[in-house]
């Protein structure tokens, strides 16, 4: 394989799919997308199972997959997130989570803190009239 460097860009010959590019790879890594998939099956049942029917809605199984996404990033510490404490600390390591190293949060959330988390309403959009338009136009207030 013939790994050829024009600027920042670097494109690789030979590759029979061309996901390789000088050292960083541009296709999606599967490694990353497994690991995930494991996580959501170690963490929510009816993806445990061979059927889905435990999950009885699909709806029931989104709600689960968000609880699950959000914990991942905002409950449970990642060891490949972690950073060395200062010598005089008494832990080794500082765990982080990905909303902690995102900046999203300055410390590791509880999942009680979560479920009480009020997540603000979008403001109210009036529905678009559909149909036909009515033969009189409303009265609008005087006051």
């Amino acid at each position: 394989m013939v790994i050829l460097h024009e600027g920042w860009a670097a494109r690789s010959r030979g590759s029979r799919f061309g996901t390789k590019v000088g050292p960083f790879y541009r296709g999606i890594n599967t490694a990353y997308i497994e690991r995930l998939n494991a996580t959501f099956r170690a963490h929510l049942a009816p993806l445990t199972r061979r059927g889905r029917a435990i999950a009885r809605t699909e709806a029931a199984l989104t709600a689960g997959m968000w609880l699950v996404g959000t914990a991942y990033n905002f409950c449970w510490p990642h060891d490949s997130l972690r950073l060395r404490a200062p010598d005089d600390a008494l832990h080794t390591w500082h765990q982080r989570t990905p909303a902690m190293a995102a900046g999203l949060a300055d410390h590791p959330w509880t999942i009680g803190d979560l479920l009480r988390f009020q997540i603000p309403l979008p403001r109210w959009v009036p529905p678009k009239r559909r149909g036909r338009p009515p033969k009189h136009p409303p009265l609008e207030d005087a006051a």
